[in-house]
């Protein structure tokens, strides 16, 4: 598929979150999933981060998911993928019980990495290896601390491409901080070992839009004719208040980007994607040629006024849309009305 036709999507509605927050957990966040033909089980899977650690998840049909518990402790955002007959995670490792003590009013500054665990069936998974570290100076903010996070492993053209946040932007109104930069580094294995880029390939000082607060994540998928990005943006909104939404950018070479659309592929709207819609995972599944996106929202602004959930949007072009049954384009009509009046694209 070439950028253009993937701009042209149509993306059914939010509608009801599908995965909730564990026990204990405000958060249920960063999904990242395979299909039922990439895993071991034949079942769709996911991964994501609640206060804890980061989650395995399994479902029959991609909507209903049952939580297989805590495969690691202490790390967040993941992204999963399988390459070479093995499963690679990557996730951001940071001091134990960091992220949970985020919540009290005098904290110790942030330290991060990015780190990687393999598995050959998703249960067993082996001794965590350093990926990245926050090594180089545009990585830290004084006060704040050192952070990488955020990755997304893409195969390219000289071998592989690992994109990832760094740094840390504070938000004032939420309470803590959101990534300030997107960086890239190069491998010639998935595995690694990974040089970062000397510089952000993404920064919110030049960004187009006005009121840019940071950068978030970026997850790239590679089309025929360039690559296709989405970022959730963490902007200010005309009444001053924080806000994410899902943006897509378009690049020629994967390092040099621009927006895509002007309006975002996926914003807040009423309920529980109140105040901000955050990171994805976006992938074809070329069996049924739809478009699935995982993405995680949020109710409300400081800790206790929402909770972030997990759910999903499914894009199909125009020219399948005009092929469908009777009852399946009654439901997606439906949900593109619903979406436009909540406020997404």
């Amino acid at each position: 598929m070439k950028i253009d036709d993937f701009l042209r999507l149509e993306w059914s509605a939010p509608g009801s979150p599908l995965i909730e927050p564990p026990r204990f957990s405000p958060v249920i966040a960063d999904p990242s999933f395979l299909f039922p033909e990439e895993s071991p089980d034949g079942n769709w899977a996911l991964v994501a981060h609640s206060a804890w650690g980061l989650h395995r998840y399994s479902s029959a049909d991609g909507q209903r998911w049952l939580d297989r518990g805590l495969i690691v402790r202490h790390v967040m955002r993941p992204f999963l993928r399988r390459a070479g007959g093995e499963y690679f995670l990557f996730y951001e490792a940071y001091a134990p019980f960091a992220l949970p003590l985020t919540v009290l009013p005098f904290r110790r500054p942030w330290r991060s990495s990015v780190r990687l665990t393999r598995s050959a069936d998703l249960v067993r998974w082996s001794r965590p290896e350093t990926a990245l570290g926050p090594d180089l100076d545009w990585m830290t903010e004084p006060g704040l601390g050192s952070s990488v996070s955020n990755p997304c492993l893409i195969e390219d053209d000289s071998g592989w491409r690992l994109y990832f946040s760094a740094s840390l932007s504070w938000i004032p109104d939420c309470g803590f901080s959101e990534p300030r930069f997107i960086g890239a580094a190069g491998a010639p294995e998935p595995g690694g070992p990974f040089v970062p880029y000397p510089r952000p390939i993404l920064d919110p000082a030049t960004d187009p839009r006005p009121g840019v607060l940071g950068a978030g994540s970026l997850k790239a998928v590679r089309m025929d004719d360039g690559w296709i990005g989405l970022q959730n943006k963490i902007y200010r909104d005309a009444e001053g208040r924080s806000r994410s939404a899902l943006f897509a950018l378009r690049s020629a070479d994967g390092l040099s980007w621009t927006e895509a659309l002007h309006e975002p592929l996926l914003s807040p709207g009423p309920g529980w994607t109140a105040s901000h819609v955050y990171a994805c995972d976006l992938r074809y599944r070329e069996s049924d040629g739809l478009w699935y996106l995982y993405f995680n929202a949020r109710g409300g602004w400081r800790i206790p006024e929402g909770k972030e959930r997990i759910g999903r949007i499914i894009g199909r072009s125009a020219a399948r849309s005009a092929a469908r049954t009777t009852g399946w384009a009654t439901g997606w009509a439906t949900g593109r009305s619903a979406q436009a009046e909540g406020g997404t694209a």
